[in-house]
C-alpha cells in the first residue's frame, strides 16, 4: 500500500514536469513566428512528448487497456492530439486534460472503448473527461469485461 501511495507520488510529480515542459514548447497565440519556425523548440516539444508517450504505453495500471484495444503509442499520440484539437487542451482539477487523460486507465479506457465519428460525440467524450479531473473521481468512467 505504502508503496503505491509513493509510485502514484512520484507518477504525479512527473506529469506535472512533463506537461510544464510540453506547455512550455507548444505554440501559444502570443508565439511568435519566428519562435514557431524554430528547430529547436520543435524538437524540445517533441521529446517531451515522447516522454509522456513512453510513460503512458508503459503505466502499469495502463496495461489491461493497452492490451484490451491493441493500443500502440502511434494511437496514444492520436488520442492527445484529437483531445486538443476539440477543445481539451486546457487544465481541469490540476490536470492538462490532454495529456492526463492518457496516462491513468479510467480515461485512458473511456477514450479507447469506441470510435467517435461526430463532432458532438467527441465533445461529449472530452467534457466528460474535464468533468472526471475536475470532480477528483476515480472510479471506471465506463465498465468493460476484461
Amino acid at each position: 500500500m505504502l508503496k503505491e501511495i509513493f509510485r502514484s507520488f512520484r507518477k504525479s510529480s512527473k506529469i506535472k514536469r512533463l506537461t510544464k515542459e510540453y506547455l512550455k514548447h507548444s505554440l501559444t497565440a502570443q508565439t511568435t513566428a519566428f519562435e514557431a519556425l524554430s528547430t529547436a523548440r520543435v524538437e524540445a516539444r517533441s521529446k517531451v512528448f515522447d516522454e509522456v508517450l513512453e510513460m503512458a504505453f508503459t503505466e502499469p495500471n495502463n496495461q489491461p487497456v493497452i492490451k484490451k484495444f491493441n493500443l500502440d503509442k502511434r494511437k496514444l499520440e492520436d488520442f492527445v492530439e484529437d483531445i486538443e484539437l476539440n477543445g481539451g487542451g486546457q487544465y481541469e482539477g490540476g490536470h492538462y486534460i490532454s495529456i492526463s487523460a492518457i496516462l491513468y486507465p479510467q480515461t485512458l479506457e473511456f477514450i479507447a472503448y469506441k470510435e467517435r465519428k461526430t463532432q458532438i460525440d467527441k465533445n461529449r467524450m472530452i467534457l466528460r473527461i474535464m468533468d472526471y479531473f475536475k470532480n477528483g473521481e476515480t472510479g471506471n468512467i465506463v465498465e468493460i469485461d476484461y
